[in-house]
């Protein structure tokens, strides 16, 4: 009988009770190519496959676990569009008491093989997503936000691209070089920050609550939010009093305390 099993606060397929059998569906070995701190609690990690490279779309998350079962697996955005290497980017931030982000941050090395399973989630663009579209994220949020901004900067898509990133303080935004360079090079591509515990440049305060301010009407806008599950609420609720189609709102929810593999969320 199938049931839910929970990935980092995210509800996925069972999957089967053997490792063997689990390898051989859904698992596969990947190196670690490289990692870097980007502050002092987030880490990204850049995967290489090991054997056929992971076929998933832009938005969607795989689950990370270490080769010998000593760490429950956990999921991550994967942070980055399709490449022809196959290659992954995740984005771990620590989490006190998290067993699979501290595994990530204080053991994981370059040269490691690990485990990947997936794709999973559905947080992708849609046939009705070809227009004007804004992106909101909270914290480590900004990852699968990272790779479709990649995916439609990528393409042929001109309509406007809007970006609005919440952070805690101007260290806690993460990939600002990236995101400035894109805005530099793809005139259809706006970057905005604004931060929730810090004072400097405007926008300041949370992001449902600045977004009428910042933006007008969102009636032709699609939408991606992504973050921790009470932010993204938030800017889904903003979202549709500003005149988004509810099918045009779409939303990645992240729960930061560890939750542990194989119980229910509710």
């Amino acid at each position: 009988m199938s049931r839910p099993i929970t990935a980092g606060g995210r509800q996925v397929p069972d999957q089967a009770s053997s490792a063997e059998e689990q390898l051989s569906l859904e698992e596969a070995p990947f190196r670690v190519t490289s990692k870097r701190g980007l502050n002092r609690r987030t880490t990204a990690v850049r995967l290489a496959p090991l054997e056929a490279a992971l076929h998933f779309h832009a938005g969607q998350y795989v689950l990370l676990a270490d080769l010998h079962g000593e760490v429950e697996p956990r999921s991550y955005s994967v942070a980055n569009a399709a490449r022809p290497g196959g290659e992954l980017d995740l984005v771990v931030t620590a989490v006190p008491g998290g067993q699979a982000s501290q595994w990530v941050h204080e053991r994981l090395a370059v040269g490691d093989k690990v485990l990947v399973s997936g794709p999973y989630g559905n947080f992708v663009r849609g046939s009705a997503d070809g227009g004007p579209t804004l992106y909101l994220a909270g914290g480590v949020g900004l990852a699968p936000i990272l790779a479709l901004l990649e995916e439609a900067l990528s393409s042929a898509h001109s309509a406007p691209l809007h970006l609005i990133f919440s952070a805690r303080t101007e260290a806690d935004v993460i990939f600002r070089s990236q995101l400035l360079e894109w805005q530099e090079r793809h005139s259809n591509f706006r970057f905005i920050r604004t931060l929730t515990r810090a004072s400097g440049e405007p926008p300041l305060g949370r992001l449902p609550a600045q977004l009428p301010r910042l933006l007008g009407s969102l009636v032709e806008q699609s939408v991606f939010a992504a973050g921790p599950e009470g932010f993204v609420d938030e800017c889904a609720g903003v979202a549709r009093q500003m005149g988004v189609q509810p099918r045009r709102i779409h939303t990645e929810a992240f729960f930061l305390e560890p939750q542990p593999w194989g119980e229910r969320v509710d």
